[in-house]
């Protein structure tokens, strides 16, 4: 995981000098989400599988410290993972997102639940690639900053729907059915549109583990 990840960070380091690409922060949202894919090959019964939240824990602690303390405008950190380029905003969407990996690589090991909060982490990371190619209908609720149909439709829900099936394969869980799969994505997705701010990395994946089981009731009985 480690190498996985330094290696993704070395890549969009490397395309950001050579080609200005203005997605770093989308780029690394996607391949940070997909951490889930090496759990599998912890043993679950040693306490070992624990690790698989260290990755998560360190990639918060930088963003938390160079974002409040080092608050270096060219350090590579905030370079990378900073929509505005500047280290106060480490602070909010990617040091949510690692700070939900590290949780549910804790509380949710190898379940249902890790690969939907990990695939709307997928999602959230391609709306703004979606929307920023193809948006055209931008929309603004109260609170939340501006969003595009196309980037909340393509993707946060559908984007969240492939990423749970993918997950869901990849750590040889049990494939949800289409309405579940397509319920998490509708929260997830209104949700992401709805959050106050930059608060969405967090606000999202709150709102699927409070309603998650519930969904799984409802449905399943429906």
């Amino acid at each position: 995981m480690v190498l996985y990840y330094k290696v993704v960070i070395e890549l969009v380091c490397w395309a950001r000098v050579r080609w200005q690409h203005p997605y770093s922060r989308q780029i690394l949202h996607l391949f940070f989400s997909s951490l889930v894919i090496f759990w599998p090959y912890f043993d679950r019964t040693d306490w070992s599988w624990r690790l698989n939240a260290l990755v998560p824990f360190v990639i918060w602690t930088r963003l938390v410290y160079k974002g409040a303390i080092l608050r270096d405008p060219a350090d590579p950190e905030v370079q990378n993972n900073s929509s505005s380029s500047t280290p106060h905003d480490l602070l909010f969407g990617p040091a949510w997102a690692a700070a939900v990996m590290f949780w549910i690589g804790i509380f949710s090991f190898m379940t249902e639940e890790a690969a939907v909060m990990a695939a709307t982490s997928l999602g959230d990371g391609l709306a703004p690639l979606i929307g920023t190619a193809y948006g055209r209908h931008i929309f603004h609720m109260p609170l939340a900053k501006p969003k595009t149909i196309e980037g909340s439709v393509v993707g946060v829900f559908l984007g969240t729907v492939a990423g749970c099936y993918f997950y869901l394969y990849m750590m040889g869980l049990p494939i949800l059915p289409l309405r579940l799969a397509l319920a998490y994505a509708g929260i997830a997705a209104v949700a992401e549109a709805t959050a106050p701010g930059n608060l969405d990395n967090i606000v999202a994946p709150v709102i699927l583990h409070l309603s998650f089981e519930q969904v799984q009731a409802y449905l399943h009985e429906a």
